[in-house]
């Protein structure tokens, strides 16, 4: 068996924003169980999410191990919810229909977390402690719901299926909760893990265990997606388009740049790891050995709810299965860009100059 933790040390999980590609992580984590023979709920002692995150960090902070997470929310329920959602229907039409004001019904995502969420609060959280983002737009304030420490009184009679769709209420798609709570990536925190050690290690500190060298963090992303431009591409873009990369760009860079500061401040105190796994279509199919043959292309794959179909949901789980049998659990401070292995895009094509940047293409513009 898998020993991740042999000398004892508290561990800590985050999970960031990212939709349907929660499937993910979820896998990844699944298998970890395989391998450990331990579920996450007693691998960790605190977990942390954003979005998509939050239901796995919710679920684990029930009891629920990740394996029954992807079996009965990521495979069965979140898709029965959201095939009652319009389908067939343009999204700017959809968008139209809501009164331009969201795309879908936030009660079937309510509903579908009823397994483990009905009558919880957050003070039922106890083992482990769980931490949730979200964002309250009347203050531009970002809550970190927490079940232990001193701002735990704050958030003990909140119910559990609120947290979570508040955390998880992303704009556009989803009406805020109670006409105010949007999800917690709207920021800079759809990377959870900075808030998270921040939290352990700040506030909740060594009345959990929570001191320097006495704790492991895993960072876990849904998986990083290159978006490159063709020369001259951004030149042509249209409202859309440019709608389109800044949300993207700004998740990737926002997430990346949360790794960066938790590694800056506590990369003394902590043994901080993080996995993220390379969505690029030739790392999926040469390092990560998945046959894309007649598949859906990994990169198109977005965080949106369009992504529930059966194929998409079984190439997901198929990613996370083989990236958490390629990666190298135990290794202490584990960054992608330090390795060779199936996640080494996230920091910007694994910290290299980045390929195409041709500075005497400056000479002669108006610019020069």
């Amino acid at each position: 068996m898998l020993d991740i933790n042999p000398t004892g040390k508290k561990m800590i999980l985050s999970i960031d924003g990212g939709g349907v590609r929660g499937i993910i992580c979820v896998a990844m984590l699944a298998e970890l169980e395989k391998m450990t023979g331990q579920t996450c709920p007693q691998l960790f002692d605190m977990v942390a999410g954003t979005s998509t995150g939050s239901i796995i960090a919710a679920g684990i902070g029930l009891g629920i191990s990740a394996q029954e997470l992807l079996e009965d929310i990521y495979r069965t329920r979140l898709p029965a919810a959201f095939r009652q959602q319009p389908s067939g229907i343009p999204l700017y039409l959809r968008y139209l229909f809501g009164g331009l004001r969201n795309l879908y019904d936030l009660q079937p995502f309510i509903d579908s977390l009823s397994s483990f969420a009905t009558g919880k609060k957050i003070r039922d959280f106890t083992r482990p402690i769980v931490l949730m983002t979200t964002r309250d737009v009347r203050t531009a304030n970002t809550y970190f719901i927490v079940s232990a420490g001193p701002g735990a009184p704050l958030f003990a009679d909140w119910p559990v299926s609120g947290a979570v769709a508040a955390s998880g209420a992303a704009p556009i798609f989803f009406a805020p909760v109670l006409g105010n709570l949007v999800d917690g990536g709207v920021g800079v925190n759809s990377n959870p893990s900075f808030g998270a050690s921040v939290e352990a290690m700040e506030y909740i500190g060594a009345s959990a265990g929570f001191t320097d060298g006495n704790v492991i963090h895993l960072s876990i992303g849904t998986g990083y997606t290159p978006r490159e431009q063709r020369e001259g591409a951004a030149g042509r873009f249209w409202l859309l388009d440019w709608v389109r990369y800044l949300i993207y760009e700004s998740l990737n860079d926002t997430s990346l740049e949360q790794v960066f500061n938790t590694r800056t401040v506590y990369g003394s105190r902590i043994d901080f790891r993080r996995y993220n796994p390379y969505m690029q279509t030739a790392s999926v199919r040469d390092v990560l050995g998945i046959d894309l043959t007649g598949r859906p292309d990994p990169g198109s794959i977005g965080s949106g709810l369009e992504a529930f179909a059966p194929e998409q949901i079984a190439l997901m789980e198929d990613i996370g299965r083989a990236y958490a049998h390629k990666i190298d659990w135990t290794e202490p401070h584990y960054l992608p860009w330090l390795t060779s292995g199936p996640d080494r895009g996230e920091g910007r094509d694994g910290g290299h100059p980045l390929p195409g940047v041709q500075p005497s293409r400056w000479a002669g513009s108006p610019y020069h």
